[in-house]
């Protein structure tokens, strides 16, 4: 996050149990895209993160600027940009890992891992199934839709209407879905620029 909370002001922050005082960033100020969309009519292009990417890499992609990290970041309205950024898999093994840390027969992080693959987290009817239609000559793609249900009424489901999740492919689909953002097109950034300047300047922010 190379240019993230360089804009941010600092604050005095009392540590907790002592008497040391310490610089700390104030994150309650900040720039506000929500603010500026609300007063645009902007446009959004889809955009998919693949694994090992970060916001960086992706601004300088997209705006040939990665200092615009904070812009992809915000635009998604992404506050802690490591946990609600999509994790590659071994991070994400490892986030599993410490989140359900202890869970098992004896404890330990193989039982851990083995529960969290075995444990089932919910059932889900499948409503639709995921498929292509031919519309008029057009093709549409129809999403699969699912409801979360109990497990006497997955019982009643046939094989090909039902599904277990187990915890990790629940942890796994979450992450998933991370990886669908939304860039604010190219175009509004030098307007941006223009009716937020100070959030260019490092040291100054805009409330």
């Amino acid at each position: 996050m190379a240019f993230l909370f360089r804009p941010y002001p600092t604050i005095s922050y009392r540590v907790p149990g002592t008497k040391k005082n310490i610089l700390a960033t104030d994150i309650t100020r900040r720039f506000s895209v929500a603010n500026f969309i609300r007063n645009a009519k902007v446009t959004f292009d889809e955009y998919t993160v693949q694994e090992g990417e970060r916001p960086d890499m992706i601004a300088h992609g997209y705006y040939d600027d990665s200092t615009l990290d904070w812009l992809v970041l915000l635009t998604n309205e992404i506050q802690d940009p490591y946990y609600e950024w999509p994790l590659s898999y071994e991070q994400l093994q490892t986030m599993v890992l410490q989140k359900y840390r202890g869970r098992g027969t004896n404890g330990s992080d193989t039982a851990t891992l083995s529960y969290v693959y075995q444990t089932v987290h919910h059932y889900e009817w499948i409503v639709q199934k995921a498929s292509v239609i031919s519309d008029y000559g057009n093709r549409r793609i129809l999403n699969e839709k699912t409801l979360t249900v109990d497990y006497t009424t997955y019982l009643t489901l046939t094989d090909t209407d039902r599904r277990s999740v187990s915890i990790f492919q629940y942890e796994q689909n979450l992450n998933e879905q991370r990886r669908h953002i939304y860039l604010l097109d190219l175009h509004y950034t030098q307007l941006i620029k223009e009716q937020h300047p100070y959030v260019f300047e490092e040291g100054v922010y805009v409330r």
